[in-house]
C-alpha cells in the first residue's frame, strides 16, 4: 500500500471524530469550535511523520567545518518526492480547507480573507516569506557564499548535509502542496483563530494581541511535534515561533491570503533545497 494511502485510512477515523464533535456544539461555542478543529489539523499533521510523508531533521555547523564560530543546529524540512502523495495531500487540505469554512459559516464575515487588494496581499505575503527565510540564509551558509564579506565566519552547509536535492521536477508539484497544505493552517490560525481573539479584545491593541496570540498558541501547536513525534526539541519550536508571529503580523492587514502566501511560500523554499 502506498504511505499516502496509509495515512488516509489512519487519519480519516480521526477526522470523522473531529467532525461530529464539531457538529454537536453549541451554536455560539465558536472558541471551541476552532479549537476542536485546530486539535484535528495537528493530530493529521503530526500523522505525516510517521508515514514518511515529511521529515525533519538538524545539522550543526561543526560538521561542516573545524571551527565553526557557533554550534547552532541548522533545522532542516523535507517532503516526500512522491508527486501523487503530494497532490493528494494539497487536494485533501483544499477539502479541509472548505469544510472548515463551512462549520464556521457564522464567523466567516469576521475573518480578514485579504487586504483592500489582492495583489498587496500577494506582495505583503512575499516579503513575509522573505523574512522567515532570511535566518535561514545566514545559518546555511548561503548569504556568506553569496556574499563572502556578509558571511560572518558561518561555513556553508552542503545541501547533502540537510536533506539533499530535491528533484527539479518535484517543485512545481512540491509549490502547489505547500500553498495548498498552509491554506488550511492560515484558515484556522490566522483566520478563525486571530478574528476570534480579536472578538475578544476590541481595539487596536486587542488587534496586536490577538495577533501575539496566534502566533504563540501556533508555536505551541508544535510541540508535540518537537518533543514527542521527532526529537528536534527547541530548534522547530523557535522555527515555528518566528513564522507564526511573522504570518500574524501579515494578516493583520492582508488577511489570510497574505499570511498564505508568506507561509506557504517559505515552506516551499526551505523544503525545496533551493537555499
Amino acid at each position: 500500500m502506498e504511505p499516502w494511502m496509509s495515512y488516509l485510512l489512519t487519519v480519516t477515523p480521526g477526522i470523522i471524530l473531529v467532525s461530529v464533535v464539531v457538529m454537536l456544539l453549541p451554536r455560539q461555542a465558536h472558541g471551541v469550535r476552532v479549537l476542536v478543529l485546530i486539535l484535528g489539523f495537528i493530530f493529521a499533521r503530526d500523522a505525516m511523520t510517521s508515514h514518511g510523508l515529511w521529515e525533519f531533521g538538524t545539522t550543526d555547523a561543526g560538521s561542516a567545518a573545524e571551527a565553526a564560530p557557533f554550534e547552532i543546529p541548522r533545522l532542516w524540512l523535507r517532503f516526500t518526492d512522491d508527486p501523487i502523495a503530494l497532490l493528494v495531500l494539497a487536494v485533501a487540505s483544499l477539502v479541509l480547507a472548505a469544510g472548515a469554512v463551512l462549520a464556521c459559516r457564522e464567523q466567516r464575515w469576521t475573518v480578514l480573507w485579504t487586504g483592500h487588494r489582492w495583489w498587496t496581499s500577494v506582495l505583503a505575503g512575499v516579503l513575509g516569506m522573505a523574512l522567515i527565510v532570511l535566518p535561514f540564509l545566514w545559518l546555511y551558509g548561503t548569504i556568506g557564499a553569496w556574499f563572502p564579506a556578509l558571511s560572518g565566519g558561518m561555513p556553508v552547509i552542503p545541501v547533502e548535509d540537510r536533506g539533499g536535492a530535491v528533484p527539479a521536477g518535484l517543485l512545481i508539484v512540491l509549490a502547489v502542496f505547500a500553498l495548498c497544505g498552509n491554506l488550511l493552517e492560515e484558515v484556522l490560525f490566522r483566520g478563525f483563530l486571530q478574528a476570534h481573539l480579536e472578538d475578544e479584545s476590541p481595539g487596536r491593541s486587542g488587534r496586536w494581541r490577538a495577533a501575539l496570540l496566534s502566533g504563540l498558541i501556533f508555536a505551541a501547536g508544535h510541540l508535540f511535534l518537537a518533543y514527542t513525534v521527532t526529537d528536534i526539541g527547541w530548534p522547530l519550536v523557535a522555527f515555528t515561533l518566528f513564522e507564526g508571529l511573522v504570518c500574524a503580523i501579515v494578516a493583520l492587514r492582508h488577511g489570510v491570503l497574505g499570511s498564505t502566501v508568506a507561509h506557504g511560500g517559505a515552506i516551499f523554499v526551505l523544503a525545496s533545497g533551493l537555499v
